[in-house]
This record gives C-alpha cells, sequence and structure tokens, in this order.
C-alpha cells in the first residue's frame, strides 16, 4: 500500500484511492469528535450511521476517539471497498452499506445519523428526520442559504433569501429552520445542540423530541426577518405576524422562513472539550456568544456612518455599560451581537470615535 494515498487524522489512519477526501474539514471533524463525545457521555450506546461516508474517516475518528458503534454507507462502490480497507487498517469491525442514503435510512433505525454531502444535503433531510434522536447535517452550498443564489435556495430549500452582510447567520438559521419544518411532519421537535458557519460550510448538531406539543411550542421559534438594506435595522417576526415599512421610511425586505431559536444548548457547550487548540478556542467563543439572532458587522455599520472603525471591545464593552448585552460572535473577527437598536449602536460607535485617542 503505497504511503503517498495514506493519511492521519485525530487517530484514524485511512487511504483515498481517488475516494472524495476533504482536508479543509478537518476542523469540522475535530469539533464533531467533542460533540460526538458529549453525546456518548450521556447516552449508555450510540448506534451512529455516517450515511455519505466516503473515505469513512469522519466515522472510523467517532468509533476510535468518541466510542461510537459506528455504521458506515455509501452509494459508490469504490467507496465501500475504500471503507473496508480503512476499517481493517484500524483494527474496527463494522457494517458497510452500497445503498441510496434515503433508503437506508428509512429502512433502518440508528440512534444517531450524520449527513455530510458534497455540496447540498437538502434531497435527504426527509429521510433523516424519521428515526434518530440526535441528527448532524452540513451543507457546502452557501450560496443557496444565505442569499447569493436566491432562485436556488428557493428550490432547494423553501427559503427566500438576499445576501446581507450577516449574511453566514442566515444560511445557518435557514439550515436549521428546513430541518426544524422536515422534522416537524414526524412531531418531532428540534434543539439545537450547537451549529456554526466555517469558511465553505454549515455545521449544525441537533437533538430531536417527538412530541406533538413540544413541535408546536418549537413554532414560537421559527418565523422571518425584516431587514431594512438603508438603515440596517432588522426584527424577527413568528409564523403568522408581519411588517410593512422601517422605521426610516424604508421598504423592508422578508427574508425566510427561518430558525430563530438558539444556535446552541449552552449547558451542552459546557461539556464539550477538545485537545485541538482551534477547536477549544471556537468552543470558547460558541460560549460567550449571547443568543440573540443575527449579529452586526463593525465594518459595515461605520461605512454606512461614513467613520472608521474602533475597536470591536471597545463598542461591546460601552454597550453592556449603558445595560445591553453584548457578545462577539462564532462568525467572524469583526462582528458582535447585541439587543441594542441600530440607532444605540450607531450612537455609541461615534461617542467612541469623538474619545481622544
Amino acid at each position: 500500500m503505497s504511503s503517498d494515498n495514506m493519511i492521519s487524522e485525530g487517530k484514524a489512519k485511512a487511504t483515498v484511492n481517488g475516494v472524495f477526501y476533504n482536508p479543509r474539514m478537518k476542523f469540522c471533524r475535530d469539533f464533531d469528535i467533542a460533540v460526538f463525545r458529549a453525546i456518548h457521555e450521556k447516552e449508555r450506546m450510540v448506534r451512529y450511521l455516517d450515511a455519505l461516508s466516503a473515505s469513512g474517516i469522519r466515522g472510523i475518528r467517532a468509533c476510535l476517539e468518541a466510542g461510537y458503534d459506528v455504521s458506515f454507507n455509501d452509494i459508490d462502490e469504490r467507496a465501500v471497498e475504500t471503507i473496508k480497507r480503512n476499517l481493517e487498517l484500524n483494527g474496527i469491525e463494522a457494517e458497510v452499506y452500497n445503498k441510496d442514503a434515503n433508503i437506508l435510512m428509512r429502512e433502518k433505525r440508528f440512534f444517531h445519523i450524520d449527513i455530510d454531502p458534497f455540496g447540498s444535503p437538502a434531497e435527504f433531510i426527509d429521510s433523516a428526520c424519521i428515526y434518530p434522536k440526535y441528527l448532524s447535517v452540513t451543507a457546502t452550498d452557501t450560496s443557496a442559504l444565505c442569499g447569493s443564489s436566491t432562485a436556488s435556495g428557493l428550490r432547494k430549500y423553501g427559503v427566500f433569501a438576499v445576501k446581507t452582510e450577516y449574511y453566514p447567520e442566515v444560511g445557518l438559521r435557514a439550515l436549521i429552520g428546513r430541518i426544524f419544518n422536515e422534522s416537524a411532519k414526524y412531531d418531532k421537535a428540534v434543539r439545537v445542540l450547537v451549529a456554526f458557519a466555517k469558511e465553505h460550510f454549515y455545521r449544525v448538531h441537533i437533538e430531536f423530541r417527538r412530541s406533538p406539543n413540544a413541535v408546536k411550542r418549537t413554532f414560537s421559534k421559527y418565523g422571518y426577518l425584516f431587514h431594512c438594506p438603508k438603515c440596517l435595522r432588522r426584527y424577527h417576526v413568528r409564523i403568522g405576524e408581519g411588517m410593512d415599512k422601517c422605521e426610516c421610511g424604508e421598504k423592508m425586505i422578508m427574508i425566510g422562513p427561518l430558525w430563530l431559536g438558539e444556535l446552541h444548548d449552552q449547558n451542552f457547550v459546557e461539556k464539550l472539550e477538545s485537545d485541538e487548540k482551534e477547536v477549544s478556542r471556537y468552543i470558547n467563543l460558541i460560549r460567550g456568544e449571547i443568543q440573540t439572532p443575527f449579529f452586526y458587522d463593525l465594518h459595515h455599520i461605520t461605512k454606512k456612518l461614513n467613520t472608521s472603525p474602533p475597536k470591536l471591545d471597545s463598542v461591546i464593552e460601552a454597550l453592556r455599560e449603558l445595560g445591553y448585552s453584548a457578545s462577539r460572535t462564532r462568525f467572524s473577527g469583526t462582528s458582535f451581537k447585541t439587543d441594542a437598536d441600530i440607532s444605540e449602536i450607531g450612537r455609541v460607535i461615534m461617542d467612541l470615535k469623538s474619545q481622544p485617542s
């Protein structure tokens, strides 16, 4: 076996041999291990399906590093043979399927299903919501979810979006909203354990609860975003509510439907631990982020105000001193969240700029 085809990631060794493997997703898989360990600590046994396995690297790591009972699947026969070789290489015995993922997810019950396609997960979400208690989903078709490709978002996810300065969060909430919309058909409410947007992908980890009443209550976290491109105000409203014009008189753009609830469960993320420094730093960032929907981008606001940006931490501190909640975010180094209105944010920024340096 040629060393040229060998990769090493976490505790796993694998060969690729022409099967898809994305080294840029290592951070995502490192983060997953922290999530899987926390789930396994809570649950006695986790029967996990890596539904679109490719080389099998994620499932192998879930077995070796999180103690999961893993089953693998890929519709590509070449991938299936590669998975079997990689299981042998790592001393693992596991079921390996060569099926259409949608058929397999409807035929067999798994406690935790993972959907990580090359592109959109849209065609798999319905089947993935039927049986499991836990669901993990990756989407790399970010343009469809964030508003860069409005028609694609409507076609794949039933979501209308336009590009805003906080598009990564819009896309993430569009994906979660679609998952909830599908799971609600099966009387399953969602609890977002942790979700994030990074580089070219979105990643969501969800726990389901089967209860018609819980679904009914969860619809209060599902609705629309109204965005004003002129003054940057934004409002989010629940299903059945609506708006017309912004306070500034500009007609608002309605985006959605979207998930308006939490992007992480605080108790869950407190349990996350990772030996990877980058993942550990990112977990701490998520822990400190307030749950107010939709972040602000400091540079975008100061461009509107025709001024240079002050230090982000100074803005956050000033907002807190005025009694508002404020924090950095998981989305970018220039973004922050707050429950203050855009007009108050603008005043804080201009006050900071008027102070002597």
